[in-house]
């Protein structure tokens, strides 16, 4: 797993969440990923993507390959696709790389490795560097974003998210609740889980209870921990409308998603916003009361 430190000399600090950005596809929607760029900026946000930065369903996909799913710019490039969903990607990002910390590849990203031997979010990384000058973590298909926050009395303050973009199939009935569950049961020292990969927008907490062995006092020893469970949205627009007329005319442009006959999705990331707080420890067999420091979540989608 990629562990990826993030330090800043504030009490507070914003994170925009994004994933399954899909450049590529027709069906993206490219105003939207450049309205939730801005929103970052605005919110004086860094940015970290979980994955699935480009569609790249290539010929070689017998299950999922359709030339109506392709934007006509990745006609365009001929036989150099992969290469040109990168550069397009650069030509997105780039003006944003001094907040990106963190780019990580999705399963149509690992597609590309698995069948075409190239890395392609590892070398979108590399051209963002050429580019900007700005050397943004390759985050892989999974890891830790490890916050670390200044308390505004000197203090410092963690908070770690676990990421991995996320696998199997889409959760249509339970929206991938599960997965949360499944992870909070075998993930231990983390603030949040963060998934995608399914196209659902989802938010909400898990609890943990812990067992401190070293308080004294034996009705101080159970502690209650809450784990932020964050789903990120994807930027494609599974059905749009058109006419008998157009059909006929320019044939079927169905993204996959609805041949498969799947629910509309609602689209985009969200933005955690995250402040260093003072916090009491009870005193333990060995160690007395002391003040540590914690950090509050709240998320907006």
């Amino acid at each position: 797993m990629t562990v990826i430190e993030h330090t800043v000399n504030q009490s507070e600090l914003t994170v925009a969440l994004l994933s399954d950005l899909h450049i590529g596809s027709l069906h993206t929607d490219y105003k939207l990923i450049q309205r939730e760029l801005d929103r970052a900026v605005a919110h004086n946000a860094v940015i970290a993507i979980n994955g699935d930065v480009l569609d790249a369903i290539l010929p070689g996909d017998r299950k999922r390959y359709r030339a109506s799913d392709l934007h006509p710019r990745m006609f365009d490039a001929g036989d150099d696709m992969v290469g040109e969903a990168i550069n397009w990607a650069a030509e997105i990002l780039a003006p944003y790389a001094n907040r990106i910390i963190m780019i990580g590849d999705g399963n149509h990203d690992d597609a590309v490795s698995r069948y075409h031997h190239i890395e392609p979010v590892k070398h979108l990384c590399v051209l963002l560097k050429n580019m900007t000058g700005w050397n943004i973590n390759y985050g892989g298909y999974h890891g830790f974003l490890h916050f670390k926050l200044l308390t505004t009395c000197g203090h410092r303050a963690h908070y770690v998210i676990h990421y991995h973009h996320g696998a199997g199939g889409g959760g249509v009935v339970n929206k991938g609740i599960g997965t949360f569950h499944r992870a909070n049961a075998w993930i231990e020292g983390v603030d949040a889980l963060w998934r995608g990969h399914t196209h659902t927008i989802t938010a909400g907490r898990d609890g943990k209870v812990v067992y401190n062995r070293d308080c004294q006092h034996i009705e101080n020893r159970l502690e209650m921990k809450d784990v932020l469970a964050i789903r990120t949205g994807a930027y494609m627009d599974t059905y749009k409308a058109t006419t008998p007329e157009e059909l006929a005319k320019r044939g079927r442009k169905d993204s996959y998603a609805a041949i498969w006959d799947c629910s509309s999705a609602p689209k985009g990331g969200s933005i955690l916003n995250l402040k260093a707080v003072a916090h009491d420890v009870r005193a333990t067999r060995t160690k007395p009361r002391k003040t540590s420091y914690l950090v509050e979540d709240t998320l907006s989608i």
